[in-house]
């Protein structure tokens, strides 16, 4: 019954990991420009029983991966604001982070950081929105669709979660190379989480987590039966 044990484990966890990240995607259903994290799962190592060619294999349970990005489009609404702005294609904005690093979100909603040599067009976090040349933006008389840059990658679904909206290259998702991308000014991108689809996953998950839990509370209920036999 120790097997039991594992297997059980192991899928309260990953319940536990996949409940976690779908609460996350409800949480961010009215974030500009989210995009939904799936939950994978993968088996783990079988135990090979008695051994040689005629033996067999029993399986110790599952692994619950959660962060692969969906980058399919959100619905787009209108704003008429001057600095908000969506993309219509594929693609992420460029944003240089607080640290020094570089982050890429679909949340287009800028501001303008007013600073001594200049003005600059940064997110709502503060972080300085880049263009095609990975360079902070200084706003002048230019259209900033023709200046903001659009960056994609050989595979978007590698992108990590760095939290704050943002996303930040891996050796999965290769990288990052400027695009044309097609930018509409005045409208932002919704999410592009589906409540009903989450809710329904929340469901599963939780009636996946009571199974398990069942099944360690009936494998520790035999084992004190055979420890107590005389």
């Amino acid at each position: 019954m120790i097997r039991a044990f594992y297997s059980a484990g192991s899928g309260l966890k990953s319940s536990q990991t996949a409940m976690d990240n779908t609460a996350n995607n409800l949480a961010n259903v009215n974030t500009n420009g989210y995009k939904k994290q799936n939950t994978g799962f993968s088996e783990l190592l079988y135990s090979s029983v008695d051994g040689g060619r005629n033996g067999f294999r029993i399986g110790n349970g599952v692994r619950a991966t959660a962060g692969a990005g969906n980058f399919t489009n959100g619905t787009m609404e209108y704003t008429g604001g001057e600095l908000d702005f969506a993309l219509e294609s594929d693609g992420l904005f460029a944003v240089r982070t607080k640290d020094g690093g570089v982050g890429y979100t679909r949340d287009g909603s800028f501001k303008i950081s007013v600073e001594g040599n200049g003005n600059y067009l940064v997110t709502a976090n503060g972080d300085y929105v880049l263009d095609k040349n990975g360079e902070k933006i200084e706003l002048d008389e230019s259209d900033l669709r023709d200046k903001i840059g659009v960056y994609a990658f050989p595979n978007p679904q590698g992108l990590a979660s760095q939290g704050g909206n943002l996303f930040e290259a891996t050796e999965v998702s290769g990288v990052a190379s400027s695009t044309e991308g097609k930018i509409r000014s005045g409208y932002l991108e919704l999410s592009n989480v589906e409540l009903s689809g989450e809710m329904t996953d929340l469901i599963t998950i939780q009636r996946s987590f009571q199974v398990n839990a069942q099944m360690v509370k009936t494998a520790d209920e035999v084992e004190n039966i055979v420890n107590n036999l005389r």
